[in-house]
């Protein structure tokens, strides 16, 4: 398989294993249940009878135990198995990876900044002063305030580094998705990817 699968695997095996431990932490899939219907005691000449509650869906709890222990074995194999993919690679699959998540939300923050416009808001009857009339006494008065926003950086700059970052961003993407589909993986999965979960299990428990 290529990266991109074994990471899709990678996948399968964690959502399994949580799904298994789920199973496994419900006491109703840990017991046999039968009921015994005790008629005889309530009328005489009635026959008791012991009836086994069947439960959907249910396997043996000691398969579905081993079946768990084998996704962590098989967890293992795969974590190794793409290491060494990853480790025979021209470049670093997860920095790059990181780096390039980091391009793109640098390049959100730019074209925000690139909306971002100077501005100004004049307040009516904003202010108060204080001023001596003809008489000597204090009065206030009332006056306008025009607040205005000069943006502090360069627009110009800001829409250069975008269109920089971008190609950059998306060169390195190309990279990253060709590298997933054409490394190699030494592993096979020993189950059906596109399996639902119960139908893993059932088979696992049917056929070890």
């Amino acid at each position: 398989m290529n990266l991109k699968e074994a990471f899709q695997a990678q996948n399968k095996i964690e959502k399994l294993f949580d799904f298994v431990s789920g199973y496994l932490d419900d006491g109703k899939n840990l017991v046999s249940i039968t009921e015994k219907h005790l008629r005889s005691k309530a009328a005489e000449g009635q026959p008791d009878e012991k009836i086994n509650i069947v439960i959907d869906n249910k396997f043996p709890p000691d398969k579905v135990i081993d079946f768990l222990l084998m996704l962590i074995d098989e967890r293992e194999k795969l974590a190794k198995a793409i290491h060494a993919a990853k480790s025979s690679m021209q470049f670093d699959l997860d920095s790059a990876v990181d780096v390039n998540k980091k391009r793109h939300l640098a390049v959100d923050t730019l074209r925000e900044l690139r909306q971002f416009k100077s501005s100004s808001l004049l307040e009516k009857n904003a202010g108060v002063g204080y001023v001596f009339n003809k008489e000597g006494n204090q009065t206030t008065y009332r006056y306008d305030i025009e607040r205005v926003k000069t943006i502090d950086y360069d627009r110009n700059r800001v829409r250069d580094l975008i269109d920089k970052l971008q190609v950059q961003a998306d060169k390195v993407s190309n990279e990253i998705d060709f590298a997933l589909i054409s490394t190699t993986v030494k592993y096979k999965l020993p189950f059906d990817m596109n399996a639902g979960n119960l139908e893993v299990i059932e088979d696992y428990v049917t056929n070890s």
